[in-house]
């Protein structure tokens, strides 16, 4: 199993509310609609609150000091699934449609993929 972490940050003077619902009524359902067939499973986190532990006492932090306004699961079968997923959003026909709706709510440049490997 193969499990992708996005860390996505808003669009300058976007709101949070803003941000989440064109995500989840614009870009989740453009998601889904051409590579959900690969998918095994996909979420969807909004940081609330975090606690950061300097030196062993804890700092409790704000939703405006995370870095971050979501962070994305994704869940792929296997490394082919994987290739197959990033061959679809590189096809010139639809990147433009990706890369047009992520500039309306993300700073696409601070956007951060992560490609790990999920233990139980």
């Amino acid at each position: 199993m193969v499990k992708l972490i996005f860390m996505l940050k808003r669009r300058s003077g976007m709101s949070p509310a803003d941000f989440r619902r064109h995500y989840e009524q614009s870009h989740v359902p453009l998601t889904l609609r051409h590579v959900g067939h690969l998918l095994k499973g996909y979420r969807r986190n909004y940081p609330q609150s975090a606690l950061f532990n300097p030196s062993g006492r804890q700092v409790h932090l704000r939703t405006s000091d995370i870095e971050y306004d979501a962070i994305a699961e994704m869940w792929l079968e296997n490394e082919s699934d994987l290739a197959e997923m990033n061959r679809i959003f590189n096809d010139p026909e639809i990147n433009p449609l990706f890369t047009a709706d992520e500039a309306e709510f993300l700073e696409r440049e601070q956007t951060l993929m992560i490609v790990s490997e999920e233990l139980a």
